[in-house]
């Protein structure tokens, strides 16, 4: 049972699930995988990347030389990350913290990522087009934003309903902040994917709010 007392993404047990045989059932990551295209990107962030369930899955995406920076707020999980990177010798890797906010921009001492990766976290944020923002400006002008999250349906294990957002609302959320769907993706009836891009109108401001 997961802890009612704090938000649930921030619960271990709900974390341990996520690195779970029954997560990869319901949320396929080799399905997920054929979707994302990353085999030239040379800086990836996985955004919100818990304890690191695709990172064995990224890695296998992107090229050797390639650099996968993985992104969370949680210093408890990204300890135990970089416990892991070494027990398993992850090489081009960084564990990267960043603050808890709603409108997240990755640090400034990263390089610009191509691609930026995130499963299972928008839909914990209050706006997630706001987050969708944040994102869409941390990268490069031409950088893709792959999300992957939970349909809204109900199942036994996980997020309850009412923490969900629908795949419509999501690219509704999108649109609302100018950026542009450019395929979007059922895994399965849990779970669902969308590759975004800036829309034509969507005004960067990158430097004014990354310095």
């Amino acid at each position: 049972m997961i802890s009612q007392e704090i938000d649930y993404y921030e619960d271990m047990k709900y974390q341990d699930f996520l690195l779970s045989f029954r997560r990869k059932i319901i949320c396929p990551p080799e399905k997920i995988m054929y979707y994302l295209e990353i085999k030239d990107a040379m800086n990836v962030a996985d955004f919100g990347m818990g304890k690191g369930f695709f990172i064995p899955y990224l890695k296998k995406k992107m090229d050797k030389e390639a650099h996968l920076w993985g992104i969370d707020y949680q210093q408890e999980i990204l300890d135990l990350v970089l416990r892991r990177k070494v027990e398993e010798d992850i090489q081009n890797f960084t564990a990267v913290h960043i603050d808890k906010t709603e409108h997240p921009l990755l640090p400034n001492w990263i390089p610009l990522p191509d691609v930026i990766f995130t499963a299972m976290c928008l839909s914990t944020f209050p706006d997630p087009g706001f987050a969708m923002d944040g994102l869409i400006r941390s990268m490069k002008p031409e950088g893709r934003l792959f999300v992957i999250d939970w349909a809204k349906v109900e199942f036994p294990e996980g997020p309850a309903i009412k923490d969900k957002i629908s795949f419509d609302k999501m690219k509704y959320l999108a649109e609302y902040h100018k950026l542009k769907i450019v395929n979007a993706f059922t895994v399965n009836e849990f779970v669902y994917g969308m590759e975004i891009v800036a829309g034509p109108e969507f005004k960067t401001q990158f430097y004014d709010y990354r310095e």
